[in-house]
């Protein structure tokens, strides 16, 4: 199973325990040189010393200690993302939704190189300005629905009333959390069964808008063939990531993701 995310930063300053988690963060980045990242791993005995470290700084017992992952915007402000919070997060496996990226524009795109050789790659966003791009895809979704272009996608198994409720679903989620957070794209365990050069070329957002720039023009026909080819790329990676997780495991030894 390849699982990918949709992970919301809070504000620090906003958020509860706001003094804890800002002692936490100081004391990660002091003790590992930066801030915490979905793409790290710990080896052997680093998690556990670790551990033992930040809860003697924070005069606390292990078991009480409570993790999120942080950044920082170019202010030093921080943000994050706590490991036991469930509302800040959405998981998918095998695939990602084509409305997950219409949260972000290709300017928001970022890639760095990870501990197993391959490119890893996500996209990162103010929240305010992730729901105001689901307010103007929605716009246009809507009127080409009123327009004649409900029956876009249905040949090949997509619905843009689904869509269209999709993208109110994230806007609600959204709500929640104050515009000047961010909310991240982690493509996560696809970028292991994503060819490395195929990912390099990974313009998924861009196809996205494309998409919604052809339904907004009318050209309903020429919309419909750019659907066709998001979807079956990303029905072409789910099988492969599923058949990727039905093989016998390999990768790295023993690790545990931070």
């Amino acid at each position: 199973m390849a699982q990918s995310t949709l992970v919301v930063y809070e504000p620090v300053d906003m958020t509860d325990k706001a003094y804890y988690w800002k002692e936490y963060a100081e004391f990660y980045e002091k003790y590992w040189g930066g801030p915490t990242s979905p793409f790290g791993v710990w080896f052997g005995n680093e998690y556990e010393s670790f551990v033992q470290a930040i809860a003697a700084h924070l005069g606390i017992e292990k078991n009480e200690l409570e993790h999120c992952f942080f950044t920082r915007d170019d202010e030093g402000k921080y943000y994050i993302a706590p490991f036991r919070s469930k509302s800040n997060l959405f998981f998918s496996e095998n695939f990602i939704p084509l409305e997950w990226f219409l949260l972000f524009g290709a300017e928001d795109r970022q890639t760095l190189y990870t501990h197993w050789g391959f490119n890893a790659l996500y996209y990162n966003a103010r929240i305010g300005a992730a729901v105001e791009r689901l307010d103007d895809a929605a716009e246009v979704i809507r009127k080409s629905i009123e327009n004649g272009g409900a029956a876009i996608g249905k040949e090949y198994g997509f619905d843009m009333k689904t869509l269209l409720a999709s993208l109110s679903d994230l806007k609600s989620w959204l709500s929640g959390y104050a515009p000047t957070g961010f909310i991240v794209l982690n493509y996560g365990d696809l970028c292991a069964v994503i060819n490395p050069y195929s990912l390099e070329r990974e313009r998924s957002v861009d196809e996205a808008w494309a998409f919604i720039g052809l339904l907004g023009e009318g050209r309903f026909d020429e919309a419909s063939s750019s659907l066709k080819a998001f979807v079956q790329k990303w029905n072409d990676i789910r099988i492969t990531a599923s058949a990727s997780s039905s093989s016998p495991a390999g990768g790295p030894g023993d690790s545990t993701l931070q």
